[in-house]
């Protein structure tokens, strides 16, 4: 058995199919099929039952998930004692994304974790159930550190950090009345055609607590694309103060009566130890993107 193997597993438990898991580790998607058959033949189990269209999970692959983190956690745990001996930092970090990152200075971050740590390699995941699916993979092992949206009250076993905070508008038609008067109450979105995002995003979660009352008529999970719709005059969406001023041809509202304040932050699972790798990306993130005296959550 290969950690290499391990690794191909994994990539798919986390990604549903060998061609997504062979993206997001760069390879070929015949190596990670060949990986994976020879991983089952050596078991003498079938980790996955093959569909259409996704890999399903046998009871065998979901027992191998954890011990498989934990080898490749092992190995990273290896490669960190070896690199320290140097004086070095240096390792694989994997670092869960978000569809809007605008709000704070993610690249700068980059550049400085490579000027100081040139021997750390940085993989973005992103999860099509928002920071919902981050959260989760966060805590099965899947992402070593996560970009989090909207807040982070119900979420238990993990640190979360503030790095950012702007509130959520509505993007309307230009001539739209409720842009014409800059502004609105929670009240008027029963009888408005709202543009809402997928369960578990930030933004869907601020906008279910706040203003549950609502005629939802369509989910997109893109808001470029939900501000076109609310540009065209489908209807109208609330996405992120920095989002909206991108479409300088749309109408925007403010909230008059409810917090609808959006943040960013960079959280770790407090379940296990962080890599020296991922620790210093942690830093470096808070340090180049984080208020001036950013506090735990």
């Amino acid at each position: 058995m290969e950690l290499r193997q391990l690794e191909y597993f994994l990539a798919c438990c986390d990604q549903g199919t060998f061609t997504a898991a062979a993206r997001s580790l760069h390879v070929v998607q015949s190596a990670v099929s060949t990986g994976v058959a020879k991983l089952e033949r050596e078991l003498g189990v079938r980790l996955f039952d093959r569909t259409r269209t996704v890999l399903v999970l046998t009871d065998a692959g979901r027992a191998a998930i954890l011990p498989a983190r934990e080898a490749l956690r092992a190995r990273d745990e290896v490669r960190d004692a070896i690199a320290g001996l140097r004086g070095e930092v240096r390792g694989d970090v994997v670092l869960g994304a978000l569809v809007n990152v605008a709000t704070i200075d993610l690249a700068g971050a980059f550049e400085v974790i490579h000027q100081r740590h040139p021997g750390i390699s940085i993989a973005m995941r992103q999860s099509p159930q928002g920071s919902a699916g981050n959260v989760r993979l966060l805590r099965n092992g899947s992402l070593d550190l996560t970009l989090l949206g909207g807040d982070v009250e119900d979420q238990s076993g993990i640190t979360a950090y503030p790095l950012a905070a702007e509130p959520l508008v509505l993007v309307t038609h230009p001539d739209h009345p409720l842009a014409r008067a800059g502004r609105f109450v929670a009240d008027d979105l029963e009888h408005e055609r709202v543009i809402d995002y997928p369960p578990g995003w930030g933004t869907r979660t601020i906008i279910d607590r706040q203003i549950p009352r609502r005629d939802s008529v369509i989910e997109v999970a893109d808001q470029v694309f939900g501000i076109q719709l609310a540009r065209s005059g489908f209807g109208v969406t609330a996405v992120p103060a920095s989002v909206a001023a991108v479409q300088t041809d749309a109408g925007v509202a403010s909230c008059a009566d409810r917090d609808l304040t959006w943040v960013i932050y960079v959280a770790h699972s407090d379940s296990r130890s962080l890599t020296t790798a991922a620790s210093a990306v942690l830093d470096i993130v808070r340090e180049v993107c984080g208020p001036p005296s950013d506090v735990t959550a």
